[in-house]
């Protein structure tokens, strides 16, 4: 098994085809993904996540709190990424840092990454003044309906989404989301 993970059936060509990726005898290409990089990233990303959870406070009379959950994922995460790197390193191979599919050349695609990259950091400066509830409802419906989703199928799977996701952290997890100022909206 060689440092390279593999997306199958991508048609792809042009001039750099042959160096990015790997063709088989029907002329469908396999997209390349350096697992260096990759594995550098998701530890990084570990290490972020489990620093960020260090700083959520303990819930009196708990075995577990807020940051259960977060450390576990980062754990996981560093495990992965140390394996994804230690994997590289022995195998030695020289796939691309980073080899680009199709889609990126798409207006739609771009727009949809944009608006979610967007959505994020909207969450990340009005939830403490709007609340997790009516935030997390804006974020879901907005990126459904920039995906072509029908408008009643994205407010009914928003409303679900977030009601589901509300629960599940705030009363089974017990992650302090924020409050909204209108005391019914949780």
């Amino acid at each position: 098994m060689d440092s390279v993970s593999h997306v199958p059936d991508v048609k792809l060509g042009g001039p750099l085809a042959p160096l990015l990726f790997d063709h088989s005898q029907d002329g469908s290409a396999s997209m390349k993904l350096n697992d260096l990089s990759l594995g550098i990233l998701v530890l990084l990303s570990g290490v972020g996540i489990y620093l960020s959870a260090l700083q959520f406070s303990p819930i009196p009379g708990q075995a577990y709190g807020a940051e259960t959950m977060p450390t576990t994922i980062a754990l996981v995460a560093i495990g992965l990424g140390v394996f994804m790197i230690g994997k590289a390193v022995v195998v030695r191979n020289a796939a691309p840092v980073l080899a680009l599919a199709d889609w990126t050349r798409s207006p739609m695609a771009l727009v949809g990454l944009s608006v979610a990259i967007g959505l994020v950091v909207f969450y990340i400066l009005f939830s403490q003044a709007i609340g997790f509830v009516p935030t997390a409802f804006l974020v879901i419906v907005t990126l459904m309906l920039t995906l072509r989703t029908r408008p009643v199928t994205a407010i009914l799977v928003s409303l679900l989404a977030t009601i589901v996701i509300q629960q599940a952290f705030g009363r089974l997890l017990l992650v302090p989301l924020p409050r909204s100022a209108l005391g019914f909206l949780w």
